[in-house]
């Protein structure tokens, strides 16, 4: 049996090193059903020019008040949204709902999306208000807000799964109460992609 140069085991290591580091990365980024985690996949989005935000800051609330931040898909749209995250963040304790199928009895103020690629000039065709009056539809999510002070437990991600798609003519309000005893600030945010 003769020796093995290294010469011969140089492509061997360099193809023994590559599957090694396949593996970790399929280990690592890569849900059950084979898909990419969200953070690659929405940069792609970002990307391109198509991933969109929507936030705003609600002052002094008062206790055992609630806030509403009303998004939609128009019926006229053409393009269907994918939600990545409903961000629900307060220095009180708070509660959060979810609600799909509402009616809009008097709008509010429209908060203008932001293309979170800055060098894009793509629109969303997405309408995101807060202040209005709504007729409440059905609650798909509850949830709570730890709230806290310091370096405890300020805010909370409310999640709404792995990814919620809002064809056209849908919508969404998300709804934060403030459970504390005393007035506090609340924000509500809202990431999304459309095509």
């Amino acid at each position: 049996m003769s020796d093995v140069t290294e010469q011969e085991l140089y492509p061997l290591s360099t193809i023994l090193r590559q599957v090694i580091r396949d593996a970790l990365r399929d280990v690592f980024l890569l849900f059950v059903d084979g898909t990419l985690l969200t953070n690659p996949r929405f940069f792609k989005k970002i990307y391109e020019g198509k991933a969109f935000s929507a936030s705003h800051r609600f002052e002094n609330v008062a206790s055992d008040s609630y806030v509403e931040m009303y998004f939609e898909n128009p019926s006229n749209s053409g393009r269907t949204v994918y939600i990545i995250a409903v961000e629900i963040t307060s220095f009180a304790q708070a509660w959060a709902d979810l609600y799909r199928n509402n009616t809009v009895l008097s709008n509010g103020t429209e908060i203008e999306p932001v293309n979170l690629n800055f060098s894009s000039n793509n629109s969303s065709v997405v309408k995101v208000e807060y202040g209005g009056s709504y007729s409440l539809g059905n609650r798909v999510h509850s949830t709570v807000v730890p709230g806290g002070n310091l370096v405890r437990a300020v805010g909370e991600v409310v999640e709404v799964g792995e990814s919620v798609i809002i064809p056209p003519d849908n919508n969404l309000i998300v709804k934060a109460t403030n459970k504390s005893a005393s007035a506090s600030d609340i924000a509500i945010r809202i990431i999304w992609w459309e095509e």
